[in-house]
């Protein structure tokens, strides 16, 4: 019996680090054995999101030397069903001063899709909305092979109405030309 409940604790213990599991450790009493049950083990995850908001100013959606950060900018960390598109979980976070935010999300979302996105800019120079880059997408498991429990999530931002004289010579700097 005492084999038993400690295959029982083991394997109650890798549930707890795998996924989210209740175990009730079950012993037979005995005369040798008065302790009480073991309590109840639970297993609760979370997983922090850190990424940067910040602004184009050459209208090619993705960062160069005269992109800046976006302070104060609301940020929506979003998980849904697979199947049938069902939000699960919103968790909503703001950006720092250097357009930095972290974001704490609980529990395993192995079945779920879950992003990160911007909708409205706090900055009047930089108001529009990124076609490509207003949402970064996210893995909120460690089932898939990804260590560890923060996640660092691609730049996501905004866009000036009108491009800025100085990136015609810094897209050539790196090989675009024709802008």
């Amino acid at each position: 019996m005492a084999n038993y409940a400690a295959v029982l604790a083991l394997f109650c213990t890798i549930l707890s680090i795998v996924g989210p599991a209740t175990c009730r450790a079950t012993t037979a009493t005995s005369p040798n054995n008065s302790s009480p049950p073991s309590a109840p083990l639970t297993a609760s995850e979370s997983f922090v999101i850190k990424g940067k908001v910040y602004c184009d100013p050459c209208r090619i959606q993705f960062p160069t030397k005269i992109s800046y950060a976006v302070p104060n900018t609301k940020v929506v960390l979003r998980c849904r069903q697979r199947e049938s598109g069902t939000e699960t979980t919103k968790v909503e976070g703001k950006s720092d001063a250097n357009g930095m935010y972290s974001i704490t999300a609980t529990g395993d979302h192995e079945e779920e899709i879950c992003d990160v996105r911007i909708t409205e800019s706090p900055d009047s120079k930089c108001p529009e909305v990124m076609d490509d880059e207003s949402i970064a997408r996210v893995s909120l498991t460690d089932k898939n092979g990804v260590r560890g429990k923060t996640r660092v999530v691609n730049p996501i931002g905004f866009m000036v109405k009108e491009i800025d004289p100085r990136c015609k010579e810094i897209l050539a700097e790196i090989g675009i030309m024709g802008i």
